[in-house]
């Protein structure tokens, strides 16, 4: 019972992954009056292999690290989201030494969806244009 329930969650827990490719962080000057000299942003990727729900989770993730990226005080906003076939590679040892003799089947060509952002400052609720 226990190798099934590790089973599932295991299967479960690795349909989340989304990976950060590049991150700027935001950076704040040297005096509190100035605010940020630089909001950040970068550009995360998610795999498109599988069930439509894996992939939602894999979005929901690359999602989630845009936000810990901008932080608090600023919003991820995604400027740019296009698809591309990249090129996985396993970087475990036991999975370099047994295809590392094949040759180009070391690599593996996945779809992938990128998703580039920008930190933005948090917009203020709207105002009532009859006050």
């Amino acid at each position: 019972m226990r190798s099934a329930i590790f089973l599932i969650s295991a299967l479960t827990l690795s349909s989340c992954v989304a990976e950060t490719v590049e991150r700027r962080r935001p950076r704040l000057g040297p005096v509190a009056a100035v605010g940020f000299v630089d909001h950040g942003g970068g550009r995360v990727r998610y795999s498109l292999d599988g069930w439509s729900w894996f992939v939602s989770g894999r979005r929901r993730h690359a999602l989630r690290l845009m936000h810990k990226n901008c932080g608090k005080k600023l919003d991820a906003q995604v400027t740019d989201e296009y698809p591309r076939q990249d090129a996985n590679i396993s970087y475990a040892g036991d999975d370099i030494t047994l295809n590392m003799d094949k040759g180009v089947e070391h690599y593996r060509i996945e779809p992938f969806q990128h998703m580039t952002y920008e930190c933005r400052p948090k917009s203020p609720p709207p105002q009532d244009p009859k006050q």
